[in-house]
């Protein structure tokens, strides 16, 4: 069995420091790099002491949760975005729901423009002070992640895949579900499909770089091998209908003879504007273009006409989120982590014909 001086030697420091380190002694100033060594030296080394009180590479002990059991949250987003695109809406739902039904107390919703201290460990710690885990709602920086992770209660993430040992996480494949949207859209027989909607990804992992949105990202791969368009019918634009609108009307401008028979568009808030535009210059969906949308939310199913979309079970992913969160907090983490994909259906409603019945 390794040996605290086994580990001292392997990460070239002081045994007291190894000590130190593992018993997470706030009081010792070490660095970062130096802390991380450790960890992953008596991770490697299968150290008995560090692994129970770890359940992984630098974390803080996690102890089961005693009493009412009490649950935060931190969103990325602002509450004027959320009601803008109910997607996270949605989600938030089913948090509070879950959290009705099992018992638990959801105390504390942070926002991220709120959260000055995410930039600091210690100060985060301060705001989970009482909390038993946290849920982590949108796509948060490396830096923000690694942070939640080092704190003495569990966290678990919706839509923001974690690629870390011991991270839960939910999310929907968007990717997948792209592709399901724009394989319906050909098997119809559409051959000049266009797009609208996000390019980069907003909630992007780490903000210095640039990330593309999954569904614009797939629209590109299909473009390439099928040959759908061209760079003229991608209309890049903003998540709320008022930018669906304006991203239409600037392509019927451009010359309404030239539009693709279809477009996928990345979120209904989106495809609401679009259909705004195409109605208020006379051309008619489905019959001279199709629209599929995505999300499937509340009223797309009563638009005029209603919209093809791609359902996405987002206050299921956030239901899922809170039963792998208060199962780690009443059992204890687990090494692996748990990582689940929640399905999406193709809801085909009127706003999609075959091309072949279009009265150009």
């Amino acid at each position: 069995m390794p040996t605290l001086k086994d580990i001292a030697q392997e990460a070239e420091v002081s045994i007291s420091t190894v000590s130190r380190v593992l018993n997470y002694d706030e009081t010792l100033s070490v660095s970062e790099e130096t802390r991380r060594k450790i960890f992953e030296v008596a991770e490697r080394m299968k150290y008995t002491t560090a692994k129970r009180k770890n359940g992984g590479i630098g974390r803080q002990p996690r102890k089961k949760a005693e009493g009412p059991i009490r649950l935060g949250m931190v969103h990325w987003f602002s509450a004027y975005q959320e009601l803008e695109d109910p997607y996270y809406l949605s989600i938030r739902f089913g948090v509070e729901k879950e959290c009705r039904q099992s018992g638990a107390q959801l105390e504390r919703i942070f926002r991220r423009e709120d959260l000055a201290a995410l930039k600091t460990l210690s100060a985060l710690k301060t705001l989970s002070e009482g909390l038993h885990g946290l849920i982590v709602l949108g796509h948060f920086s490396r830096e923000e992640v690694e942070h939640m992770l080092e704190l003495p209660i569990p966290c678990v993430f919706l839509d923001h895949p974690v690629e870390r040992t011991g991270a839960d996480y939910v999310v929907i494949d968007l990717a997948r579900a792209a592709a399901d949207a724009l394989d319906y859209l050909m098997d119809a027989g559409h051959r000049h499909i266009g797009y609208v909607g996000m390019g980069k990804d907003e909630q992007a992992h780490d903000f210095n770089q640039t990330e593309l949105d999954a569904r614009y990202e797939t629209f590109l791969r299909y473009k390439g091998q099928h040959a759908l368009c061209t760079s003229n019918d991608v209309h890049v634009c903003g998540g709320t209908a008022a930018d669906g609108f304006r991203a239409m009307e600037a392509a019927i401008l451009a010359g309404p003879e030239n539009l693709p028979t279809a477009f996928f568009v990345a979120s209904d808030s989106v495809a609401i504007g679009v259909l705004k535009a195409l109605e208020q210059h006379q051309i008619a969906v489905p019959e001279r273009i199709s629209i599929v949308g995505f999300n499937d939310i509340p009223t797309a199913e009563y638009l005029t006409p209603s919209l093809t979309t791609v359902k996405t079970y987002t206050e299921l992913m956030g239901e899922t989120g809170v039963q792998l969160l208060l199962h780690t907090v009443r059992n204890g983490p687990n090494e692996v982590g748990r990582k689940v994909t929640i399905p999406t259906e193709l809801m085909i409603r009127n706003s999609s014909a075959s091309p072949f019945t279009a009265s150009v």
